[in-house]
């Protein structure tokens, strides 16, 4: 058997093998154990050329091989592929020696052969596709040419390795979830969960929608760069398993900081759908079909993990910059409007839109969907249904006015004059998965020891009402708060954010045009003073006269609603609010 020479120490395996002496404070010992890579090599004939190859039937080692292990003269690397309906791709994030990818598909043709520079000649990553390809073999340069193999050609291997690529490993990462009561046991042998790596922004955004291949025990992981990450199911379907991964002790080891089991989609209003949150900077979110993963595995909170099968620090961000809005093959390069003032200013642009380009309006909820359009605008609603979504009513050439129309989804296009849709509407996860604007509270009442902090509280937590909230975070944003507002929506209102906890909270209701209620809140989350009526002033009350209303102890948070809205939610002093993680860190 020959040894492969090994280039860089690969992230294939993130924490590889690393298990607490206890379960417990992440500040305590981590101690390292080995787990094999498995780098031999074995024979292999190429078109009657011999060669030593690696032989990469699995997600891990094929991302172990693509930026692991260099290759010398008569070495080689086989890639082997299920068959699968979407092009299979090999990133290359280095490459030590220019080397040539022979693709072959279930017949052993030769559907391409690319070329790959070394890193010394060229900017990396590369990304290399081929559609149907079944087994890639990775050789020197030149060698290809010396095998006889070109383009459109049969390539001949011994062992067959169209034969072994029937038994090859789907594109998924592995979390080997490990147990320091069980120190003699293996990473391979404990259990697992496979996972597909989402990088690409669509991708993240798809989540786990639209996933009916997978099954009990697969699923997906989003690779994070160290940050207040936050999920949620809509869309999904049937219920799920999954945690935040975080690198914790001495070691760096990754362990888990959440669990959430057998969690599902509500349905409903968006604003309604329950979220999840990483309650401190995480790695990576897994999620994976299942109800009872971590209870039937005897599996807890800060149990360390291998992750296998990743070569992917941080997926891309999601953004709404370069939107597609697909009918069939016509495509509409889209932007999004999704705040008040940005829809005006939308249906004032609406007009004069350019072929090929379309405005997507947004609300938080299909209830709120009220346009005043301006004359000439072409504005079709956009329906619904579950993961489908189709066009409903259209309004085209509008007249100047309030459209009565029945909104069947938070979204409506602005689409060009004289544009006709051809085929069905592809509309993008980016919007799929679109957050309301508004941050969600949850009020609830609990001890210190039952604070809840990756997940809405509910029932089980003393769960009284969840609310929504615009943010008064600059000075301006807090000295405007809720001036000259008549009315707000149910359930809505304004939490005052502050850098660090006040000695004492004081407002006043100047310029307020209707009653309001207010609860201050301390850095814990804990309600300590609640005011239900403030009364809004008579006209030209000067700042004087102006009643104050007080926290009478130290606090972080404002929290402004409807008057009484405290006391009809039988929302008490004492209680506690839930604040997204991010929110409270001040990011």
């Amino acid at each position: 058997m020959q040894q492969f020479r090994i280039l860089i120490a690969c992230t294939t395996v993130l924490a590889v093998a690393l298990m607490l002496s206890a379960c417990g404070d992440d500040t305590e010992a981590l101690d390292p154990v080995q787990w094999p890579f498995l780098e031999s090599t074995q024979k292999l004939q190429i078109n009657g050329n011999e060669f030593e190859a690696y032989i990469a039937k699995t997600e891990m080692h094929r991302r172990r091989a693509l930026n692991g292990i260099a290759i010398k003269e008569k070495q080689a690397i086989a890639y082997l592929f299920p068959a699968q309906d979407e092009a299979v791709k090999l990133r290359f994030i280095n490459m030590p020696d220019p080397v040539e990818l022979v693709w072959l598909d279930g017949s052993g043709k030769v559907l391409d052969i690319n070329k790959v520079p070394a890193f010394s000649q060229s900017t990396f990553p590369h990304q290399y596709a081929a559609k149907g390809a079944r087994v890639i073999l990775q050789l020197r340069d030149g060698a290809a040419k010396e095998a006889g193999i070109t383009k459109g050609s049969n390539v001949k291997t011994e062992p067959n390795l169209l034969d072994e690529s029937k038994e090859a490993g789907a594109e998924f990462a592995s979390i080997f979830f490990l147990s320091s009561d069980r120190p003699e046991e293996k990473p391979e042998d404990a259990p697992s969960v496979q996972l597909k790596v989402l990088e690409k922004p669509e991708e993240v955004a798809q989540f786990v929608k639209d996933r009916d291949d997978l099954k009990e025990g697969q699923g997906v992981l989003i690779p994070l760069s160290s940050e207040l990450h936050e999920f949620w199911l809509k869309e999904a379907k049937g219920k799920w398993c999954g945690c935040y991964l975080e690198s914790a002790g001495r070691f760096r080891t990754t362990v888990i900081s959440a669990v959430y089991e057998g969690i599902e989609a509500k349905g409903g209003s968006d604003l309604e759908e329950p979220i999840y949150y990483a309650p401190a900077a995480a790695s990576h979110l897994a999620l994976w079909k299942g109800s009872d993963f971590f209870s039937k595995n005897d599996i807890e909170r800060r149990s360390p993990v291998a992750v296998a099968g990743v070569d992917v620090m941080s997926a891309e961000k999601v953004t709404y910059d370069d939107l597609e809005i697909k009918f069939g093959e016509t495509r509409l390069e889209a932007s999004l409007a999704r705040t008040e003032d940005e829809r005006k200013a939308a249906l004032l642009d609406a007009k004069s839109l350019e072929s090929g380009k379309a405005i997507v309006l947004a609300w938080d909820d299909p209830s709120q969907v009220k346009i005043e359009a301006p004359a000439g605008v072409n504005l079709w609603y956009v329906k619904a249904d579950g993961g489908k979504y189709t066009i409903g009513e259209k309004h085209n050439n509008t007249t100047a006015g309030v459209i009565a129309a029945s909104a069947g989804s938070r979204f409506v296009l602005a689409v060009p004059a004289g544009f006709e849709a051809q085929g069905e509407l592809k509309f993008p996860y980016a919007l799929r998965d679109l957050k309301p604007t508004v941050e969600p509270l949850v009020f609830y009442k609990a001890k210190q020891k039952d604070v809840v902090t990756d997940r809405w509280p509910g029932k089980d937590d003393n769960f009284k009402q969840l609310a929504h909230v615009e943010l008064a975070i600059t000075d301006a944003e807090q000295t405007r708060g809720l001036m000259y507002r008549t009315s707000l929506k149910k359930n809505h209102g304004m939490a005052f954010l502050y850098d660090a906890e006040e000695e004492e909270l004081t407002y006043w209701m100047k310029n307020c045009r209707m009653n309001l209620s207010i609860a201050f809140v301390d850095e814990k989350g804990v309600i300590v003073k609640i005011h239900n009526v403030m009364k809004a002033p008579e006209p030209g009350t000067p700042d004087s006269a102006l009643e104050r209303y007080e926290s009478g102890r130290p606090a972080k948070y404002a929290i402004e609603f409807e008057e009484n809205w405290y006391k009809n939610n039988n929302i008490e002093e004492g209680d506690r609010v839930f604040f997204p993680p991010r929110l409270v860190a001040g990011e």
